[in-house]
């Protein structure tokens, strides 16, 4: 869904929201969830074991997505050109999943609870703002100079989370939720059988992975002709 309003000539703002879901059990030739970019030869498919719980929202599914954009420009005739835009950003944080290893494959390749089960991101957003100045030099060449403000505000929200619950191999629990973790099962590193042993918690699960990027400023000089 999308609104333009042309206010004047010299002023301008268009705004969007976006609703979508990614749901599956495929990511595509890049994992999202585990780092593993390796087209064509990614793990999925590999194993019947390897598919325990892989169904629900994908790595980047965000169901809301509102973008706002706008400018003011203040013709000073002779004496060049102001342009002040801003923009704004918000979304959807991403599912979270809870990984353990398999006993073949190695680490955060077993899903232990279904994909997505997991506590979802907090939603993100972020404010821009940008200023330039320019003037015409000759009939067709323009120098300008402007300053941009990333994430005016400062925020530093949580975009990333360590999804590992277990560095050994573990049963998948199908079907499970977060109040099953406690009954899990280890598997054998050496022929992937069943345990009756707990597996050993992963000391940074569900823990700070990435958050945004701090607030930044860039200068620039542009010349065109």
């Amino acid at each position: 869904m999308t609104a333009n309003q042309r206010f004047s000539k010299n002023a301008l703002l268009m705004a969007s929201y976006t609703y979508s879901r990614e749901l599956g059990n495929y990511p595509g030739l890049f994992s999202t969830e585990t780092g593993q970019l390796d087209p064509n030869l990614t793990s999925m498919y590999d194993l019947q074991g390897l598919m325990s719980n892989r169904y629900g929202p994908m790595g980047l599914d965000r169901p809301h997505n509102i973008k706002i954009d706008g400018f003011y420009q203040f013709d000073l005739k002779q004496a060049g050109l102001v342009v002040l835009g801003a923009s704004f950003r918000a979304q959807s944080g991403v599912p979270q999943n809870t990984l353990g290893a398999h006993a073949v494959y190695g680490a955060d390749e077993a899903y232990l609870l279904p994909r997505g089960v997991a506590a979802r991101l907090p939603t993100t957003w972020e404010a821009d703002i940008k200023a330039t100045y320019g003037r015409k030099i000759g009939k067709n060449n323009r120098l300008e100079g402007f300053v941009d403000v990333f994430n005016l505000f400062n925020n530093q929200a949580e975009t990333g989370r360590d999804e590992r619950y277990t560095e050994y191999p573990e049963n998948p629990i199908v079907g499970g939720d977060i109040t099953d973790l406690h009954h899990g099962k280890s598997l054998s590193p050496d022929d992937g059988t069943q345990q009756a042993v707990t597996p050993v918690l992963w000391k940074n699960y569900g823990h700070l992975a990435s958050h945004q990027a701090p607030a930044s400023i860039r200068f620039g000089l542009r010349f065109t002709f």
